[in-house]
């Protein structure tokens, strides 16, 4: 009998040469603190349902730390989602 697999967990890291040989059109590392520029896209896997994975683009450091990535994800989408909400109040009033 096999253990359960643990969540979340790096699904797979793809080093992207684009942002390594161009780091200015890079974006930033998408976990919290971290001011680095992003050299990797990694996908994230929440569970084991296909389709659930979280992608983000992180750097060196980070491709590695799948909980700390699905932090910054996650704290991103709630800052996006904020600022969607007070633009759509400001377009209300």
């Amino acid at each position: 009998m096999s253990t359960p697999d643990k969540y979340p967990r790096i699904g797979s890291a793809r080093l992207r040469d684009a942002w390594k040989k161009m780091p200015k059109t890079a974006p930033k590392c998408i976990v919290s603190g971290c001011a680095c520029r992003a050299t990797h896209r990694v996908d994230v896997e929440v569970n084991w349902f296909r389709g659930d994975d979280e992608v983000g683009n992180v750097c060196d450091q980070h491709k590695g730390n799948a909980p700390a990535v699905l932090h910054g994800i996650e704290a991103n989408r709630e800052k996006q989602n904020a600022e969607r909400l007070t633009r759509a109040a400001g377009d209300a009033a």
